[in-house]
């Protein structure tokens, strides 16, 4: 992968930032992390959004800030205090409501990620950060989205079922088995198959990540990991046999454990990687310990991507006091993580 390569010959990876949803904290955020200058100093950043709502932004921080408008990332020229955005004018800025949901506001940020990937695809950049996205905006648009595993699946032509969303932080790495679907459908969606996909990409994208031989916690669904089918029989049926499945194919992967106590201090957290059944299992944890340092990857896909791990914040959106850590985390990451497969 072209990262790789940039990272051997000591030359920074090009990272392509996405605003999001324009009418969220996206293109605040975006523009603070391009304020630090450890930002420069890990990688070359190109935003992409309209550069008509960054510069009023700009306006707003009194950030000394420039815009350098392109087209191609071969146009940049990555210099502090230039911002290098590919300009998108896809909402009427003089009608932009900031922090209300709007389907221009969706399918924007839909546009800009779907060209940002395209860029990855075609080697221009070598990963992709997205923006906060507003759930209630794309659905608006009318839209059907469940979040950016899926649509980047999607567009980078990966089977769904193929693609997960992994959180990190400084001290955790956690991969959703099922996401954003109801804890019903999340029931129904468990199997053998669907465990064993989410236990091999995340061993591949935590091998990427410089662990030559992770060690991969895997959580029970039930109650105590089912107590021996006491509790439900999904551990035995379906759990179970794809950690043995994982295990003969050279993969360290352990469980299932009880998620009540699989993330306890005392557990040390030493895990390399842990495997979450359903949504609030896997976030829970992680947004009680780093709640505005966590980073989304989508893994599975043949583009690196990922994305802070909050919303678009319409509460304080536009009002200049969103904080940009977990946006800083993000790039920190990607900058420093040797891309593979």
């Amino acid at each position: 992968m072209l990262q790789e390569e940039a990272l051997m010959n000591n030359q920074k990876p090009v990272i392509m930032i996405t605003i999001g949803d324009p009418a969220g904290i996206g293109p605040e955020i975006s523009l603070k992390a391009l304020l630090d200058k450890k930002t420069y100093e890990i990688c070359n950043p190109i935003l992409i959004g309209d550069k008509n709502l960054l510069a009023w932004y700009i306006r707003l921080l009194q950030a000394p800030l420039t815009l350098h408008p392109i087209t191609e990332p071969g146009e940049a020229l990555f210099q502090y205090g230039l911002i290098d955005v590919i300009h998108m004018p896809n909402v009427k800025i003089d009608r932009l409501q900031i922090g209300e949901p709007a389907a221009d506001c969706g399918l924007a940020m839909l546009e800009y990620t779907n060209k940002a990937l395209q860029l990855a695809l075609e080697g221009k950049v070598q990963a992709v950060i997205g923006g906060p996205h507003t759930k209630k905006s794309v659905e608006l648009a009318g839209v059907e989205f469940d979040g950016y595993p899926s649509y980047v699946a999607k567009v980078t032509g990966t089977k769904p079922e193929e693609a997960f969303l992994m959180l990190v932080s400084d001290r955790l790495r956690i991969v959703n088995v099922t996401l954003h679907v109801s804890l019903r459908r999340a029931l129904q969606m468990i199997n053998k198959q669907l465990v064993l996909k989410a236990i091999r990409a995340a061993d591949k994208a935590v091998r990427s990540m410089g662990i030559q031989a992770p060690q991969m916690a895997v959580a029970g669904l039930n109650p105590h990991a089912g107590e021996q089918g006491m509790f439900g029989t999904e551990e035995i049926e379906d759990i179970e046999p794809a950690i043995l499945q994982a295990q003969r194919e050279g993969i360290h992967a352990f469980g299932p454990y009880g998620s009540d106590t699989l993330f306890l201090e005392h557990c040390e957290l030493k895990y390399d990687a842990y495997i979450a059944m359903y949504h609030d299992q896997a976030h829970l944890p992680i947004k009680l310990l780093a709640f505005d340092k966590i980073t989304a990857f989508t893994i599975g896909t043949p583009v690196f991507f990922c994305t802070v791990g909050h919303g678009s914040a319409p509460d304080i959106a536009g009002k200049g006091v969103a904080s940009p850590n977990s946006l800083l985390e993000s790039i920190r990451l990607v900058s420093h993580v040797p891309v593979t497969g």
